[in-house]
């Protein structure tokens, strides 16, 4: 594992996964808002050596914001193979006992170092039953264990196999979407590219919130939100520093997908933004390219809301109402 000096606050670590320690003064935050922030400044972690793992565990700690775990039809998990020969984790929620559903792949949030299948277990239990659709969420290995583009190789891997066993888990083969937030938001369009160029599947949607698809962090959203909340500058440097720690693969466009060159032919998209989040720009950004490119896009941005707030449905409505409109998007594009 890659080291980094832990006399950095894991405050300042955990930065790159969701909770920056300096606000912006300048921001108004609603009454929800300010308390999902001090529910995450609350958050208490013991102490460890390993930093990346303190950020880790920091970010378990916002499973509850997410509220309380609805109840659903199934929920399994199964260990299945990436190209290399490892093996990963997948979880499956099905919302009903229909025997032909449509699929949603879903690829978690956490900077590409952080999160797991139980920090993003609740919305997905939820997205399941409003969809209609079987969720897969894919426990892709992190880095800095494992760098770009392990991860995005177990992603790909996962939809093979999803596509491969359509039959037996009782999906609709033809009616596959993928989804992912932050990290997951570029590790989902990536696949959708590679699905529609070079696997040969076809992919009926994807719903990317609030995603990472450019590694400059240069655009003006970054300059102004720097500081958080939630995602800090120095955070995200250090998260594409564990991500990509060959410089060369910094700009490969399968790391920052607003690199890509063609993005013709890739399937329509709904991408979610929050006003007060860094990652907003290039997230508008890359809906533009997507346009340029003939892809149909719905671009939402939710006013007063920050990085993160997906996960945040117990406490910030907002939250909640992604969660229905990203289902709403899923049923409406069978």
């Amino acid at each position: 594992m890659k080291k980094i000096n832990h006399t950095i606050l894991f405050y300042d670590l955990s930065a790159c996964i969701f909770a920056g320690k300096n606000m912006n003064n300048n921001l108004v935050l609603s009454p929800e808002v300010d308390k999902a922030l001090e529910f995450i400044r609350a958050i208490n972690v013991p102490e460890m050596e390993d930093s990346i793992l303190v950020g880790r565990k920091f970010y378990e700690g916002f499973i509850p914001m997410a509220g309380e775990p609805e109840e659903i039809f199934s929920i399994e998990e199964q260990a299945i193979s990436s190209s290399d020969g490892s093996t990963f984790n997948i979880r499956i929620y099905r919302p009903s006992g229909q025997p032909l559903l449509p699929a949603v792949l879903y690829f978690h949030g956490g900077w590409f170092n952080a999160g797991s299948l139980d920090t993003h277990d609740r919305p997905l239990r939820t997205l399941a039953r409003l969809s209609g659709s079987i969720v897969i969420s894919v426990d892709y290995r992190l880095a800095p264990e494992y760098p770009f583009p392990i991860g995005l190789n177990d992603c790909c891997a996962a939809l093979e196999w999803v596509v491969d066993q359509a039959a037996t888990l009782g999906i609709d083969a033809a009616n596959i979407a993928l989804m992912g937030d932050s990290a997951g938001g570029a590790l989902a369009t990536v696949v959708a590219r590679k699905a529609t160029v070079g696997m040969g599947i076809n992919i009926r949607c994807q719903v990317l919130i609030y995603p990472v698809t450019d590694s400059s962090l240069s655009t003006k959203s970054w300059k102004q939100f720097a500081d958080g909340p939630n995602l800090t500058l120095e955070g995200a440097e250090i998260a594409w520093d564990l991500y990509t720690p060959d410089l060369i693969n910094r700009n490969h466009p399968d790391a920052a997908p607003l690199l890509a060159i063609d993005l013709s032919g890739l399937p329509p998209a709904l991408i979610i933004t929050a006003e007060y989040d860094p990652l907003r720009d290039e997230a508008i950004q890359y809906a533009q390219q997507l346009r340029s490119a003939g892809v149909e896009v719905k671009l939402t941005e939710y006013a007063g809301m920050v990085h993160g707030f997906f996960q945040m449905g117990g406490i910030i409505a907002a939250g909640r109402q992604a969660v229905e409109e990203a289902a709403a998007y899923l049923a409406s594009n069978r």
